[in-house]
């Protein structure tokens, strides 16, 4: 189990999480970032307890794909995965793109986008010729990060200088200068934010075919990783807000926890946390990268596709890795990285993410009643609450999201849809006429 959490925990890189996300929470929800952390980290953990269920019974290497698939049927299978397709342009980018903010804080001359394509070329070069490599260089990278995210926790709240009573009364800045009172607006639109935080958890699922009793042990590394990921996330959001030497000050930075460094650990010392916020940050944009190929290539294999693009995902070079697959996806990030603003590519990850978590959220209940019966080998205590709160939490997280992510996203559902039902069911169902006709040809 300890391989498969560590796969976790690398994936939702506590420092890549506190320090992408801590900005645009700041900005929508000002001190609330807080209480928008603690919503989310409900909401994670009810997830987790979804994913832990699901996942002992549906344990394969489509994670979260072939549990919908599975619970929901496939066209809401198929939503799932074109999602999470998406989700693969779009994550690293926005992680990268953190990245070259955080060091444009350090050198303004080194411009963000571009930096940001350099290293995405990087990552998509270890992860075509360079595999073995790419798995030391992360596996490096992350003892950085942990003691990175660690230190900057102990040096903020040495270095603290409000009460706690600064995080529980909400307040945020308006366009005058002003200190006001955080609504619940601005709280709930924060919420998503930072379940792109606390989002990973899952990641053990993807790895049930190289898992020893997948059933019993996956269930329990989701678990373990998601508390490890609420507790130092929620740690690392408190000690920074109460360091915080101006809140106004904070919400106009472009990398607000630079400036809360710097006011703690002086120059230097805040240069060396943040050289290790951006290691960790391209750690977590090479193991998504990985990641994300693997789903791209199960896609393919499960002919998903027409023939031509079920052959380019699912082509391999000769270090036996979805070569088009990491190239697609290197394309497709750089061009974020260049033309996107690091909010947009956030909030955008943001609605994705919690509409996958709608679907699993929403298997878990409906599998459950439709299965009493079934073998679970992990079953969520106090069912039906946590999806139950999963669902709740996050259908009012995004009725206060953007109108532009909450369209992007709808026309990805219906793309996938049009697509299932023009295209890919009768493909299926004419692979099955025809598969029955044979069998009857042969009984005969």
């Amino acid at each position: 189990m300890k391989q498969v959490v560590a796969i976790a925990i690398a994936a939702i890189s506590p420092t890549t999480s506190v320090f992408l996300v801590y900005g645009e929470g700041l900005s929508s929800a000002g001190t609330g970032v807080f209480w928008a952390f603690v919503i989310g980290a409900c909401i994670a953990i009810s997830m987790a307890f979804c994913y832990a269920e699901l996942g002992s019974v549906f344990p394969g290497a489509g994670g979260a794909y072939t549990i919908v698939r599975r619970a929901l049927g496939k066209p809401f299978g198929f939503i799932a995965a074109l999602l999470f397709l998406v989700l693969g342009v779009v994550v690293t980018a926005s992680i990268l793109v953190s990245s070259a903010t955080y060091l444009n804080s350090l050198v303004p001359q080194i411009p963000v986008n571009w930096a940001a394509v350099v290293m995405m070329g990087i990552v998509t070069w270890f992860s075509l010729e360079r595999i073995g490599a790419a798995s030391w260089v992360a596996m490096a990278m992350l003892i950085i990060e942990l003691a990175v995210i660690f230190a900057f926790i102990v040096i903020t709240f040495v270095g603290a200088r409000h009460s706690v009573s600064f995080i529980f009364h909400p307040t945020t800045v308006n366009a005058q200068g002003h200190l006001i009172n955080t609504g619940m607006a601005g709280l709930l639109a924060a919420v998503v934010p930072a379940l792109f935080a606390f989002n990973g958890y899952d990641w053990p699922l993807y790895f049930a075919e190289e898992t020893h009793e997948p059933k019993r042990v996956l269930p329990r590394a989701v678990m373990v990783a998601v508390i490890a990921s609420v507790v130092t996330e929620l740690l690392g959001v408190i000690s920074s807000t109460l360091a915080m030497p101006s809140l106004s000050e904070a919400m106009k930075s472009s990398a607000p926890l630079t400036y809360i460094a710097q006011s703690s650990a002086g120059h230097i010392g805040a240069t060396i946390l943040i050289i290790g916020v951006v290691i960790a940050m391209f750690d977590t944009g090479l193991s998504g990268n990985l990641a994300y190929a693997r789903i791209y290539l199960d896609t393919a294999r499960q002919d998903n596709w027409p023939g031509p693009i079920n052959r380019f995902f699912g082509s391999m070079n000769r270090h036996n890795v979805p070569k088009w697959g990491f190239v697609f996806l290197g394309i497709g990030n750089a061009i974020l990285c260049y033309f996107t603003s690091l909010n947009n590519l956030i909030t955008f990850t943001g609605v994705i993410i919690v509409v996958i978590y709608l679907l699993i959220a929403t298997s878990a209940l409906i599998h459950r009643y439709k299965n009493r019966s079934a073998d679970r080998p992990f079953r969520m205590p106090l069912w039906p609450i946590p999806p139950v709160i999963a669902i709740i939490g996050v259908i009012l997280a995004l009725t206060q999201q953007g109108l532009g992510d909450l369209l992007k996203t709808a026309i990805i559902i219906a793309i996938a849809v049009i697509y299932w039902f023009a295209y890919l069911r009768l493909k299926k169902d004419g692979v099955a006429s025809t598969t029955d006709k044979t069998a009857t040809v042969i009984r005969h």
